[in-house]
């Protein structure tokens, strides 16, 4: 399998990254945007499964009409996953750094390692030394479209003397190690009224790996494409004839024809036309099957189109398993409605004492009158009634939208 071009021993650079993603070698990053690769590094983004070490629970993911974002307490650290699945040979390692962007916000600097043969997504760590709360874009929104933001720099290097190629049978979802011991090591079970939250952050941090993608209409698309690679293979071997062949590629044709996989359809029609090259004078070059039973180009070919399709796969698979993240998070919160509207309540408490306080004694002093006939309950309802109009008013004020920047 073809490698990205840097030697041993120095740092990949962008064009590497972009070659081992049109080529799916020895860097494997799912998904993949060309523009996140710059310089001698390609920058990771958060995913929305942000966790806070100080207060023993989720961060609430805000967003607005803009962006998507977090805000990182003063002295809390947050763990968070990346939102790419990397798959690296056993030649590449590698370092993470912090982007100057976030370091000028005040976050504390990012340095850890990646050892060969990673398979998973990645757990990061990111500490807020200031004395204020830092606020950390996730994704921008643009006309509609959602893009990623690169938190952290991945820098790559190739080992020299060491070599080990990933199979399609490695580029899926397979229980990505994505560190959950950590999770599960760094964060204490709390007391009181946030111990139903933590039990149900440990229940999404025990599915996560265990989650399996089902495989829907994007799956049986590139299957299709695979089962054609197959078949043709297969009738070359059988000797069957060339119209024969031909015939079996057209429908898989035809329906890439409106897809948006750019790289999947250059893929195949570079297979695909070993079958239809023609001469000057219009006839087809290939006229004897058993020259394409010999012919080592052609099987790469077939190896590279068949090596895609998995890719778009793993992509198609972290895509649904990003969806389930953020269900599962949404029910996070669906279920810790209560909880906030009692620590509300614990809050009025003091506001209660003194407005009761208040309403009693200008009652003692005639500033307001109570019938001595009014009924207990009413009286008791008069004295609290601001408590309950502030707890209707703010809790119909906690779900709404963020409209700030």
């Amino acid at each position: 399998m073809n490698k990205s071009e840097t030697a041993g021993g120095g740092p990949l650079l962008a064009e590497d990254y972009r070659k081992a993603r049109k080529e799916v070698s020895d860097i494997v990053i799912a998904p993949f945007d060309e523009n996140k690769a710059k310089g001698v590094g390609y920058n990771l983004a958060a995913s929305m499964l942000v966790y806070s070490v100080n207060k023993k629970r989720l961060v609430k993911v805000k967003e607005n009409d803009r962006e998507v974002y977090i805000e990182i307490a003063l002295h809390d650290t947050v763990l968070t996953l990346s939102h790419e699945y990397l798959v690296v040979d056993g030649d590449i390692a590698g370092t993470f750094h912090s982007k100057v962007r976030c370091s000028a916000m005040g976050l504390g600097n990012v340095s850890t390692t990646l050892d060969p043969n990673w398979r998973g997504k990645l757990l990061f760590s990111l500490n807020n030394p200031t004395k204020r709360k830092i606020k950390l874009v996730i994704e921008e929104k643009n006309d509609g479209d959602r893009k990623a933001v690169g938190l952290i720099t991945m820098v790559l290097y190739r080992i020299a003397g060491k070599e080990e190629h990933i199979t399609a049978k490695e580029l899926h979802l397979d229980n990505p190690p994505m560190r959950t011991d950590i999770w599960q090591d760094l964060t204490e079970r709390p007391s009181g009224i946030h111990a139903q939250a933590y039990e149900e952050f440990q229940k999404i941090v025990q599915e996560i790996p265990e989650f399996e993608a089902p495989k829907g209409e994007r799956h049986a698309q590139l299957q299709r494409v695979i089962d054609t690679a197959i078949e043709v293979r297969q009738k070359i071997l059988r000797g069957e004839s060339i119209g024969a062949i031909r015939a079996a590629t057209v429908p898989t044709e035809e329906a890439l024809r409106s897809s948006g996989d750019i790289e999947l359809k250059e893929k195949f029609d570079a297979w695909n036309g070993k079958f239809n090259e023609k001469s000057e004078d219009e006839s087809y070059k290939i006229k004897d099957v058993a020259e394409l039973a010999k012919d080592d180009a052609l099987k790469e070919m077939e190896d590279k189109l068949v090596q895609e399709c998995h890719y778009l796969m793993l992509c198609e698979d972290v895509r649904l398993q990003e969806e389930f993240i953020q269900k599962r998070i949404e029910r996070y919160w669906d279920g810790q409605r209560l909880t906030r509207l009692l620590k509300r309540m614990l809050n009025y408490r003091a506001f209660a004492v003194l407005s009761g306080s208040v309403l009693i004694a200008m009652s003692f002093l005639g500033i307001i009158s109570l019938d001595e006939a009014m009924p207990t309950l009413q009286k008791l309802g008069f004295v609290i009634a601001p408590v309950i109009v502030d707890v209707v008013v703010n809790l119909f004020g906690v779900h709404k939208p963020d409209q700030k920047g």
